[in-house]
């Protein structure tokens, strides 16, 4: 009974989203790594600007998020495969987070990002789409 309750986690884990786009790169970034190690793990970004001033918003083709959080400098690399454009939404399906502390790594891949964005208060866009959803659903008609 054991092994076909444990059969069926792991199966439903394995249909869920994918926590890691890119998983084999991912695999390679450590905590404590430095920018310009994880921009040669991870090669050139699929992202181009619509304008002139969208390249502000991209580093090295990846969308990239700034903040600054009790004097420290959050970053935001969001890593993707798929070609588009700047102006697309962040999504699970297509991306995965890389958050730096300055040009240090400290979390990589949704499930690190997720608790982490948490601790410093730093915008989930994933955790944000979720609450919106669930404001919109508690304002529909009850039946």
């Amino acid at each position: 009974m054991r092994g076909i309750l444990i059969g069926g986690l792991l199966l439903l884990a394995a249909c869920g989203p994918s926590d890691l786009i890119g998983e084999s790169k991912m695999d390679d970034l450590r905590v404590g790594m430095p920018l310009d190690s994880v921009v040669t793990v991870l090669g050139e970004g699929k992202l181009v600007p619509n304008q002139p001033a969208d390249s502000l918003r991209l580093y090295r083709g990846f969308r990239q998020q700034q903040f600054l959080v009790n004097g420290t400098t959050y970053r935001v690399l969001w890593y993707r495969e798929a070609p588009g454009n700047i102006e697309e939404e962040i999504t699970r399906e297509k991306e995965t987070p890389v958050l730096f502390a300055g040009d240090t790594v400290i979390a990589a891949g949704w499930s690190e990002f997720d608790d982490k964005a948490a601790e410093l208060n730093i915008p989930n866009p994933y955790r944000t789409m979720e609450r919106l959803d669930s404001i919109s659903k508690s304002q529909l008609p009850k039946q």
